[in-house]
């Protein structure tokens, strides 16, 4: 593929650094009992969803608003880019992104461990993707 244009690199950084600063927040709270599932699930989700969208910017591939992880699955499967690693858990996370802020009755728990584990996984997908761009 030729290289991205300015603009879908920058769209692609800025979207690299709003993950970190989700997975920073994941990495400073996570073993902490006190604070929720819902707040780690959000940022978990929010920076899989980012990392997911740098991805598609990076290549220049428009994707709708949403938070849905399985819509942009789905996208850069289409565009074909692979993410079969995890696929299926990632996916899961989608209802964190909005149901559990927003919903008094949410009530699944959230595997910590395995959703620190998940954001790691895409981030390294992320970083060969992106080559020398993060």
């Amino acid at each position: 593929m030729s290289s991205p244009s300015p603009e879908a690199r920058e769209l692609a950084l800025l979207l690299v650094r709003k993950a970190e600063g989700d997975e920073s927040i994941l990495d400073r709270l996570l073993d902490d009992s006190d604070v929720p599932d819902d707040v780690l699930g959000f940022h978990a989700q929010q920076a899989i969803e980012k990392r997911l969208k740098a991805v598609l910017a990076f290549h220049e591939i428009d994707y709708d608003r949403t938070h849905s992880i399985g819509y942009l699955t789905s996208l850069l499967e289409h565009h074909g880019i692979d993410l079969s690693e995890g696929r299926e858990q990632i996916e899961e996370l989608t209802p964190w992104a909005v149901a559990a802020r927003y919903e008094d009755r949410f009530e699944e728990v959230l595997d910590r461990p395995a959703v620190r584990g998940q954001v790691s996984v895409v981030r390294d997908w992320s970083a060969r993707l992106l080559g020398n761009e993060e």
